[in-house]
């Protein structure tokens, strides 16, 4: 697929952006591809002493990586796959000064592929478990942020399964993930396949200063192997000279998290290939405001100490969290649980959450606008294609509306305070059931839903005709009506997942 390559040039080096995502500033490159390979290699040169190591690096075409692989002279054979000769291109050109010319080196064979498609081929060339000449010692995933579902194919289960397949027993892998700190239930969601594949996995966070410039926060690196990656390892590597960033001492710091962000590997479901788990995690960040006070103690955990069971979750193949059932769902919960932060499920990568308030604040709005207990007598006037379950919750919230005996003002602020009137209980003021709350809960993302998906049919732009045909004119005609049907189906719909979700 094409892709948009820019190279910025600055006073003190240059930026690289593939799709508009930074992908390394040269002033501070180091922090990141230091903190990538140099641990992966350094331990398979423990592990496999006096062994020439084979070593595979799927992405990594500016050649960045392959520079610090080349560190460690018991390096004999870099396969470097990426798909993108424009990238490779600049990796000969334009920034081999800062690779130190690492793709023009011997040792360095370049494949212009797709990653999964080749790892793929490649393993079906190993016919026997005893054909390890071909395979590697180490495995380095250096990839661009995932923005669509075919790109987090290269997280998924089916990816670590045929890295395992690629890689000679107790061989290293160390990918690049996603930030603990902005993203966290994605990372963590890496993690949990990693484990699921059956692979011991230690975390790793950093901070590179252009990627904390640039809103990214921390940075996230999975380290991992079939045998357990113990911290007597780690401490005894022999780190190759002149690293610009990497030093033991620091690096035995990176596997320390926040337990507020730690044991939030709990909480998400692995990810497997064509599934949109890990973009939904992507898309809708963790939200912090409702942290308990103990996660703002600064307790940590070290990783290096943990011994995670492997494949502990299972990945649920039939659910789809992207699909609009599923996000109507997550919408629901977060009604009867949280009404006061709700939050729309994002599905594109430019819908902040921020947006969603947005879109919130304006269905609150609307409500304000609308005379609900004339929209409810036309939508009981259509009862016949309403459920009888939803006509009876109809009529009885159209029953307590009458008997409110409330000022004109308190009429108009009960759809736009909901929250507050339906628990009122008190003499003059009797309760909502909890069914008729939805209603009118429901009846406010029917209406954002359909605007996103209609805007003028919903609210009738440019028509004589308005979504004051609820409460003002008796225009029922054109979109008016069309209008009128979205909001029906939508209750009827919405409705619907809501028994769902109560009889699970």
């Amino acid at each position: 697929m094409p892709i948009s390559l820019f190279v910025e040039e600055q006073p003190n080096g240059i930026t690289f952006y593939i799709n508009g995502e930074l992908q390394f500033h040269t002033a501070d490159e180091a922090i990141y591809h230091e903190y990538l390979t140099i641990p992966a290699i350094a331990l398979a040169a423990q592990r496999f002493p006096n062994q020439p190591l084979r070593v595979l690096i799927c992405g990594g075409g500016d050649g960045l990586a392959a520079r610090d692989i080349l560190r460690c002279p018991q390096v004999s054979q870099i396969d470097l796959v990426d798909y993108s000769q424009e990238v490779i291109d600049l990796g000969k050109q334009d920034f081999a000064f800062f690779n130190q010319d690492s793709l023009s080196n011997p040792k360095v064979m370049l494949h212009i592929h797709e990653a999964f498609a080749y790892l793929n081929r490649l393993t079906q060339e190993f016919i026997t478990a005893d054909n390890l000449i071909h395979k590697y010692h180490a495995i380095i995933c250096d990839f661009t942020y995932p923005a669509s579902v075919g790109e987090t194919q290269i997280y998924s289960l089916e990816w670590f399964d045929l890295l395992k397949q690629t890689l000679i027993p107790s061989g290293i892998i160390a990918t690049n993930a996603v930030s603990p700190d902005r993203n966290t239930l994605a990372f963590w969601c890496i993690y949990q396949t990693i484990l699921t594949a059956g692979l011991d996995v230690k975390p790793m966070q950093l901070q590179i200063p252009s990627f904390v410039n640039h809103d990214y926060g921390n940075w996230g690196f999975l380290l991992a192997s079939e045998i357990a990656i113990s911290r007597s390892e780690i401490e005894a590597l022999d780190l190759p000279s002149e690293l610009r960033e990497l030093s033991l001492k620091n690096l035995l710091q990176v596997f320390i998290f926040d337990r507020a962000i730690a044991k939030l590997r709990h909480s998400v479901i692995p990810h497997n290939k064509d599934s949109s788990q890990l973009l939904f995690y992507l898309l809708n960040r963790l939200n912090r405001s409702g942290q308990n006070q103990e996660d703002l103690e600064p307790i940590k955990v070290d990783f290096l100490d943990l011994c995670e069971p492997r494949q502990a979750i299972a990945i649920k193949k039939n659910s789809d969290p992207m699909s609009l059932d599923s996000l109507a769902k997550a919408w629901l919960t977060q009604l009867e649980s949280n009404p006061e932060q709700l939050l729309i499920p994002s599905q594109h990568h430019s819908h902040t959450p921020e947006i969603s308030q947005e879109w919130i604040g304006r269905v609150k709005q609307l409500l304000t606008q609308i005379d609900l207990s004339r929209l409810i007598t036309k939508l009981l006037e259509r009862s016949q294609e309403l459920p009888y379950e939803i006509t009876a919750d109809l009529r009885e919230l159209q029953t307590k509306l009458s008997n409110f005996q409330l000022s004109n003002k308190l009429m108009h602020k009960l759809p736009h305070n909901a929250s507050q009137a339906i628990y009122i209980d008190s003499a003059t003021r009797p309760s909502f059931s909890l069914t008729t709350a939805k209603v009118i809960g429901i009846l406010s993302l029917t209406l954002l839903v359909a605007n996103l998906a209609a805007p003028d049919a919903v609210f009738a732009k440019g028509s004589t005709s308005s979504f004051g045909s609820f409460g003002g004119s008796d225009d029922g005609s054109g979109v008016g009506v069309f209008g009128l049907m979205m909001t029906i189906g939508g209750i009827y719909w919405l409705i619907n997942l809501a028994n769902d979700n109560n009889q699970k």
